[in-house]
């Protein structure tokens, strides 16, 4: 009995499976350069591994709408929770935790010194004052 237990035991260790986070980025419209934790990723659409959960800095930046950064959340899933995350660290295959976040870029507008610039020029008036 105890060999049985002890050989069963080895192979959990020996088959042991794991588990990664996966982040999908989209924004509209596409084409965004995406830098997470200040980190280049990509272009939107974009999908990458994350190594933990917590708070992240994403940035967007598109070159038609400007840049958009934002602070991002990921939470675990219930069944990585303690003690519920040993289970799934000895299942045989590869769990996955995917997370699709999609973002509206809305288009720049011009700063305070662009609309000065292309503002008319509206002449002062010709009287002198007295």
């Amino acid at each position: 009995m105890f060999r049985k237990l002890l050989l069963i035991c080895l192979l959990i260790c020996v088959v042991e499976g794991c588990y990664t986070t996966v982040v999908r980025i989209d924004s509209v419209p596409p084409g965004s350069t995406v830098h997470w934790d200040y980190q280049p990723k990509g272009e939107t659409p974009v999908e990458f591994e994350v190594d933990w959960y917590g708070a992240h800095r994403l940035a967007l930046d598109h070159p038609d709408f400007g840049q958009r950064i934002e602070k991002v959340e990921l939470k675990a899933p219930a069944h990585l929770w303690f003690p519920f995350d040993f289970f799934v660290a000895i299942l045989p295959f590869k769990v996955t935790d995917r997370h699709a976040l999609t973002f509206d870029l809305p288009e720049e507008k011009p700063s305070s010194v662009e609309e000065k610039i292309d503002e008319p020029k509206i002449p002062k008036s010709s009287k002198r004052r007295r």
